[in-house]
């Protein structure tokens, strides 16, 4: 179980590392594009979009309201809905937002149930950004190689947050409106 933890944490935190990487990748020196959110936030577009991982965003607006990040970045991504990793888990957020078992358990499908979904778009997302990153190094590379890569990414980070965001979501309707005003206190 404390193994299982440990590894959504870390796929938790790859998510919305990834998210921030790919909205500063995506101007020169590191900053954000011209006219687009400050350095540190996430837009609707990152992972995080869904998503992110915030990436981007993670986001999603689709699921939560944006605040503060549990990795104290100050900016979450407008997907993300309740603490960063596997909330339900926690025994004092459970008591305090007041989940059942029965809500937990089902909590606990929809995780299982996305879990290859997230990877497979991180994984996506984490070569395409790598390869944006081999271009931006390359002194004789064309405009249009360039811009093509930078859809590509903007296309990896959108999946990723998109299917970070289902997966939320569903978590999210396993909840009554009362339980999620308590779980947003919390954030």
């Amino acid at each position: 179980m404390k193994t299982q933890r440990k590894r959504l944490l870390l796929v938790c935190a790859c998510l919305l590392f990834a998210a921030r990487l790919g909205a500063l990748a995506q101007a020169p020196g590191g900053g954000p594009p011209h006219g687009g959110p400050p350095p540190g936030s996430v837009g609707s577009g990152g992972p995080g979009g869904p998503g992110g991982p915030g990436s981007g965003s993670p986001p999603p607006s689709s699921s939560g309201a944006a605040g503060k990040s549990a990795t104290g970045s100050g900016t979450r991504s407008s997907v993300q809905f309740g603490p960063v990793g596997r909330w339900w888990d926690d025994k004092s957020v459970v008591k305090t937002v007041g989940l059942t078992k029965d809500q937990q358990k089902k909590m606990d499908g929809i995780f299982d149930a996305n879990k290859p979904a997230i990877l497979q778009a991180y994984k996506t997302f984490l070569s395409e950004q790598s390869k944006l990153d081999k271009l931006n190094k390359d002194p004789k590379v064309d405009q249009q190689t360039l811009f093509t890569q930078i859809d590509a990414v903007s296309k990896a980070r959108s999946s990723l947050e998109k299917a970070t965001a289902q997966m939320l979501l569903g978590i999210r309707q396993q909840m009554d409106a009362a339980q999620i005003a308590k779980l947003e206190k919390l954030q």
